[in-house]
């Protein structure tokens, strides 16, 4: 099964590219500008893995993060950002993000950070579903 991923950044060339190569890489992408619209996204089909900018217009990817974490604390949320920040950093991972990328991105280190996070959210998900992998049942 395909892992889902949902980017959420307003510069619209640089949410264009990343999905342009983690299309390219297999996964299925969706795509927002703006954390609203994320919200409601992720409120129809829950993605695998969130990829979400802090410095946006309206909702702040802080402030987004903390609402992602209210509907579904078991979605991995990578904070993606020009922002070398470590006190935002440190804020971040304090209220649940499992990762931080900072732009411009190493894409190995993407790859790597995205493959671990799907892992972990089908994981989480199962359990918290009460879902017996399909491994896990011949055993």
């Amino acid at each position: 099964m395909t892992a889902r991923l949902l980017i959420v950044d307003d510069d619209i060339a640089f949410l264009e590219g990343l999905k342009a190569s983690l299309v390219g890489l297999g996964y299925q992408v969706d795509r927002s500008s703006h954390g609203a619209d994320a919200l409601m996204a992720i409120r129809l089909v829950r993605p695998d893995v969130v990829l979400l900018d802090i410095r946006m217009r309206g909702l702040s990817g802080v402030e987004v993060l903390k609402r992602i974490r209210a509907m579904d604390p078991t979605i991995p949320v990578i904070m993606v950002t020009a922002a070398d920040d470590p006190v935002l950093i440190r804020e971040t991972r304090e209220i649940g993000a499992y990762g931080y990328l900072v732009k411009p991105i190493e894409e190995p280190r993407l790859i790597r950070m995205v493959a671990e996070a799907v892992a972990r959210s089908r994981v989480e998900y199962q359990g918290r579903a009460g879902l017996v992998s399909p491994t896990a049942q011949g055993s």
